[in-house]
């Protein structure tokens, strides 16, 4: 099989993955401005901020540890944009030792769900491309690769299935007892046939665990 056509469709398997990871971190929720200054409207044409021009709020603001976790975040995607762009000009030494310390990042933004597994093995299939000019070995890479997230895809799959989930044992109780009911009436109301009685009751069963459950969501 071709390297491209591997990395391709190693892409498109890891893709099909990643509704079994969360997604992205959010930017942060930060407080307003307050008395902030008037800036240029264009942000090209605005002084970069100083300790000297900063209120106590902005200042503040600045410090916020979830405002530097998120600006470590962009500059991470920064990074990682340069050197894709910048990668195939690079002499070789530079050129792993940067992926290396990119990787390294990126091993903590996956470990604490910063970036989604999905998105970081596109970005490994991606790199091996650049980094592995003989196809061979580009294709074991990726082969490896594949085989590490099916496998901790299947891990994950398998923890969901077996984590108790006391709605929806609820919901499937409830609706096996409306059908019990259903089918053993001898008149159905509403001059509706059984199966539209039965879809009707069905329905606000799954209304009403839906509200239940988003109910249990906001408490928590």
């Amino acid at each position: 099989m071709n390297t491209k056509i591997l990395l391709v469709t190693g892409a498109a398997i890891i893709l099909a993955l990643a509704l079994l990871w969360p997604t992205n971190t959010p930017p942060p929720e930060l407080p307003p401005a307050g008395n902030a200054p008037d800036t240029a409207s264009d942000p090209d044409e605005a002084p970069p901020p100083s300790s000297d021009t900063l209120t106590p709020e902005q200042q503040a603001l600045l410090d916020n540890p979830k405002v530097k976790a998120y600006a470590q975040r962009l500059e991470f995607e920064d990074d990682l944009h340069d050197f894709f762009a910048n990668a195939p000009s690079l002499p070789e030494q530079k050129r792993r030792a940067q992926a290396d310390a990119l990787q390294e990042r990126m091993n903590e933004y996956e470990g604490s769900a910063q970036v989604s597994a999905p998105e970081a093995a596109l970005i490994q299939l991606a790199m091996i491309q650049i980094l592995e000019p003989d196809e061979e070995a580009a294709k074991a890479a990726a082969q490896q690769l594949m085989d590490r997230y099916r496998a901790e895809s299947g891990a994950r799959l398998q923890a969901w299935l077996e984590e108790p989930r006391p709605d929806f044992e609820r919901y499937k109780a409830r609706e096996k007892a409306i059908v019990e009911e259903v089918m053993a009436m001898d008149d159905i109301p509403g001059g509706l046939t059984r199966d539209q009685y039965l879809r009707e009751r069905l329905q606000e069963a799954r209304v009403e665990a839906m509200g239940r459950s988003a109910g249990n969501n906001q408490s928590n």
